[in-house]
């Protein structure tokens, strides 16, 4: 008997999306859903079923590690759609988040010396520097769009602060960064933009090494002597500016419209900001702007929580529903600052197992300065619109939680 497939397009997951995947979530550990114009996805909605998943060396993120498997995979089709050029292509094949097993632990055991402790640590005073920067002057306006004259701009000067793109050139990389992930805009050019210029950062610092990541990217090298290739760093710059660029900024606004409609929690944070960092994993967990997981394949015929999954079937996972699941969240729905997890339970917003986000410390310590600013130190902010009125820019259910704007008031 074929499996039911569940469409994220029906109305509850648009009216009560928490709701729905917790309904869906108490039917079963994995359930079939459909895209228009796709095959069938199974879609993980538990915790442990998640970690588990993501921790199973059978799913791959390669589709091209699928014996016999032909076609494109679900990224594949996107890029198609974009009418992306060949020659960008191979920067998009060699990304750190597309790659299994033994090529997977290569790159990431060169690009973690970029994300060390000691560097993301020392990216602290220039992250307080741009935050209250920006937050002087929207204050002295009074209001104006937090998402594009704080969030947007913060963590943009951030990425271009980490992988060491010069400041007179900043304003073009934050352009081509905004039109990367606009659907209305101009992809190729931007991208091609944005390579372009990493390609020739590159050259610059093989001559002259700075204390920037594009200088640690090009001179790491393992013990066997083994380094990344121009286009494996190319596409590590392009990896960062989708996750740590866009998802930390649309995190900010969610985060503090969570924190406005929890006001109790809010006053709770004010009086103990010694609470904070458990007020970042908490929010971490609600307000994360990303809703599923990126795909992963079956390269062989398995069994996953009771269910058999055949070889070439695609899997992912709701953040949103393992994030508010009540076997390991007690109370889910409910906003707690000082929610105290065992090792081992907490959110999965970065996901889980060898490819959690490896920039997971950055996206902490923006959030952490953001909150601290907006809200610690000051206490005027609010909304300058009802939330009723706020718009995501993706209206397809299931989508990412992506803001137009988010009109507030200092």
């Amino acid at each position: 008997m074929a499996e039911p497939i569940v469409s994220l397009l029906n109305p509850e997951f648009e009216e009560d999306p928490i709701g729905a995947f917790a309904r869906l979530r108490e039917t079963a550990p994995l359930v079939r859903i459909g895209f228009p114009g796709g095959p069938p996805v199974w879609l993980i909605t538990r915790s442990e079923e998640f970690k588990e998943a993501w921790s199973d060396p059978r799913l791959v993120t390669n589709i091209g590690n699928v014996p016999g498997h032909r076609g494109p995979s679900i990224a594949d089709q996107a890029l198609m759609s974009l009418d992306v050029p060949k020659e960008l292509l191979r920067y998009f094949t060699s990304n750190l988040m597309l790659q299994d097993g033994a090529e997977h632990a290569r790159l990431r055991r060169l690009v973690a010396p970029a994300f060390s402790v000691r560097r993301i640590k020392a990216l602290r005073p220039r992250i307080e520097e741009v935050s209250t920067r920006l937050l002087d002057a929207f204050a002295e306006k009074g209001s104006g769009d937090l998402l594009r004259e704080y969030a947007t701009p913060l963590t943009g000067a951030v990425i271009c602060d980490l992988v060491g793109i010069d400041e007179p050139d900043q304003p073009q990389i934050r352009q081509w960064m905004d039109e990367y992930a606009n659907i209305d805009a101009d992809f190729t050019t931007s991208a091609l933009g944005l390579f372009d210029y990493t390609k020739q950062l590159i050259e610059r610092r093989r001559a002259e090494p700075a204390d920037d990541m594009i200088s640690t990217l090009v001179h790491t090298t393992d013990k066997n002597g083994d380094r990344l290739t121009e286009d494996e760093i190319i596409s590590m710059v392009g990896v960062l500016v989708n996750g740590g660029y866009h998802s930390t900024a649309h995190f900010i606004p969610n985060a503090v419209l969570t924190l406005l409609e929890n006001p109790d929690q809010l006053a709770l944070l004010r009086a103990r900001p010694e609470a904070l960092p458990h007020a970042i994993n908490e929010l971490m967990r609600i307000a994360n702007p990303i809703p599923s997981a990126g795909p992963r394949y079956a390269a062989e015929d398995m069994e996953l929580a009771g269910v058999s999954i055949c070889k070439g079937d695609a899997v992912t996972g709701s953040l949103q529903s393992v994030n508010y699941d009540s076997r390991v969240f007690a109370d889910p729905e409910r906003c707690n600052v000082e929610r105290e997890l065992k090792r081992g339970e907490g959110h999965l917003a970065f996901g889980a197992g060898p490819h959690r986000c490896i920039g997971a410390a950055l996206a902490e310590l923006e959030g952490e300065v953001a909150i601290d600013h907006l809200f610690l130190r000051r206490e005027t902010l609010e909304l300058a619109v009802n939330s009723s009125e706020l718009r995501y820019r993706e209206v397809i259910p299931g989508g990412a939680r992506l803001f137009n704007r988010f009109p507030v008031r200092l």
